[in-house]
């Protein structure tokens, strides 16, 4: 009987397997809020967002719940809360209110809306 020669794999390349892996398990489910921030990213009261107030943008993230105006956000992405076509590539409704706080949950394209908060 032959036996199959095996092919040994470096700590680097399993390193990455395992990094890659963990990393897009942990990205699955994980909840992501929005808030209506300016564009250092400080929150301010979500109706600035609805009014079409130039420089204030849509933060979505996993930033926590019942982050309050003055708040400053960091990393996620945004979008202009006068965008309709990048508020609705965000998961958000295309016009109308988004509550600072709305939730949805991220990971591969999955996402229930819903919001907290005012």
């Amino acid at each position: 009987m032959r036996r199959s020669k095996s092919v040994p794999l470096g700590r680097s390349y399993l390193a990455l397997a395992a990094l890659a892996t963990t990393g897009g398990l942990a990205a699955c489910g994980r909840e992501q809020q929005t808030y209506c921030a300016d564009q250092n990213g400080v929150v301010v009261p979500d109706a600035r967002c609805d009014d079409g107030t130039p420089g204030h943008y849509y933060y979505t993230g996993s930033y926590g719940r019942g982050r309050m105006p003055g708040y400053r956000l960091s990393g996620g992405s945004r979008v202009s809360s006068t965008d309709s076509i990048g508020r609705s590539n965000a998961g958000l409704p295309a016009t109308g209110h988004v509550s600072n706080g709305h939730v949805s949950s991220g990971g591969f394209g999955s996402s229930s809306h819903g919001s907290s908060g005012s």
